[in-house]
């Protein structure tokens, strides 16, 4: 059973006024803007961060600046997982509060197999501030996958979405809000700067940055570099060969390519300086709840992968920053519980004062008075369990061949699969077969919930019914 959602509005309404002069030294007027909820709501995503490249994430190098100037004034939450590691089912987790089983959106690799899209009946965070009167804006960089023919634009005034870097979003969101600078509104901005895809046996690593930072993070090239060109339009683009095998990478190259995503993240820092200097100028961000995280991280090699193949934590672990409007009188502070991608519409929308949506918890709570809630039993893709029991945390993976056991507490590099090991197995059979039991419990009630949904799916596609032009740019990405 998930944890119920407990309303905080009267809690809310505390903290803010007891931060404030009492009310008899001001005006009912006053009183009530002191206890209204934030007039903004700004939402980024920036695509294929992964937590520990962040310097308020423990990052020993120095890619995130601003970001950690913005992580001191809010709330940090140290243990956040997304739910899958594809753009289109995590934001679709990220913006309903659906697990991936109850959505049921996915892109498959498989000849023949149904790719769903998000439909019309569910309920995305976008409608309930619609609803509520707010102004709703999105503009997203993925324009194969987070667009309307795949059901994102559900709720959205104004939705944008084009192939484009970190300043060109920006600079069109400022324009909208310009456009309508006195209005309640709820944003969301998608960042596809530092993603990278696979096509096939030839990755494309596009970790773009201005050559003083790749420079600074990933130094020269190494020589004879995998047969891989830099295209100098791309600004740090590269082509790789395969990554496996006689192919794969050595450490130089690994290291280089990793100092590549740094660079990246580090110029997508440097561009939402540039992104909070406008809204400063416009006088809106002293009543703005920013919200910032990511859909899925990036690998390195880690577990015999790259990009961001696989289930492990370089994967699934991902920022999640909440900063409050200064007014809510919330101290910065750290939230050290295992939460998830679906855990984030329900909180901003409680902290809204507004009705939940989703089939996991708020986290408004641990936003307002610190302390940490239990922790999540995380979902990941459609079959994998991030969760946690009296013995301890674990990883395990449903694989259709036989189930992956990772106990972390004994082996927190995830590198040992128990399953493997029959002395584990016979002395911890009931603690394997209850976490199966628990991911198969999910996984039914989400394929109850989608099958209750799939009927009024009107938008729905299937691999083969994607348009030319669509089809194309999947191709391109390697998905197709």
């Amino acid at each position: 059973m998930n944890p119920p959602i407990v309303p905080v509005a009267a809690a809310c309404a505390a903290v803010c006024l007891s931060v404030l002069s009492s009310c008899s030294e001001r005006t009912k007027a006053e009183a009530a803007d002191s206890d209204a909820p934030a007039k903004h709501v700004l939402l980024l995503s920036l695509d294929t961060l992964r937590a520990d490249h962040t310097g308020f994430g423990g990052y020993a190098k120095d890619t995130t600046p601003f970001l950690d100037s913005l992580a001191a004034r809010g709330v940090v939450f140290d243990d956040h997982r997304s739910n899958s590691n594809c753009t289109l089912p995590s934001h679709a987790s990220m913006l309903t509060g659906l697990l991936p089983p109850s959505h049921g959106v996915r892109i498959s690799m498989n000849v023949g197999e149904t790719l769903h899209v998000l439909a019309p009946s569910v309920t995305t965070i976008a409608e309930r501030y619609r609803d509520a009167g707010y102004r709703t804006t999105a503009v997203t960089s993925h324009a194969a996958w987070l667009n309307e023919a795949y059901g994102f634009d559900q709720g959205f005034d104004n939705f944008q979405t084009h192939w484009q870097m970190a300043d060109e979003t920006i600079e069109q969101y400022l324009e909208l809000l310009d456009a309508e600078p006195d209005t309640r509104s709820f944003t969301f901005l998608h960042f596809f700067d530092i993603h990278s895809d696979g096509a096939g046996s030839n990755p494309r690593i596009a970790y773009k940055a201005d050559p003083e930072l790749i420079a600074k993070f990933a130094g020269d090239m190494p020589k004879g570099f995998m047969d891989s060109s830099v295209d100098p339009s791309m600004s740090g683009s590269v082509w790789l060969g395969s990554l496996e095998g006689e192919d794969a990478l050595n450490e130089a190259e690994r290291t280089f390519i990793e100092g590549l995503y740094d660079a990246g993240v580090a110029q997508l820092d440097r561009d939402l300086r540039g992104l909070f200097e406008g809204l400063e100028e416009r006088g809106v961000l002293q009543d703005m709840m920013i919200v910032i995280t990511s859909d899925h991280g990036e690998g390195f090699g880690e577990h015999g992968k790259y990009l961001h193949d696989g289930f492990h934590s370089e994967v699934s672990h991902v920022p999640l920053i909440i900063v409050p409007p200064a007014r809510f009188g919330v101290a910065p502070h750290r939230v050290s519980a295992r939460t998830q991608s679906t855990d984030l519409a329900p909180t901003l929308l409680e902290l809204s004062r507004l009705e939940p949506i989703g089939e996991t918890r708020s986290l408004a709570d641990a936003v307002m008075f610190g302390g940490d809630p239990e922790d999540s039993q995380a979902m990941f893709l459609h079959r994998v369990l991030i969760g946690s029991d009296a013995e301890g945390d674990f990883l395990l993976v449903r694989d259709p061949k036989r189930p992956q056991f990772f106990d972390t507490k004994l082996d927190p590099t995830e590198s040992t699969d128990f399953a493997l090991d029959p002395a584990y197995r016979a002395a911890h059979d009931t603690r394997l077969r209850a976490a199966l039991g628990l991911l198969d419990g999910m996984i039914d009630r989400g394929k109850l919930h989608f099958a209750t949904i799939e009927a009024d799916a009107l938008r729905a596609a299937t691999s083969s019914s994607l348009d030319e032009a669509a089809e194309s740019e999947l191709q391109d990405l390697g998905y197709l």
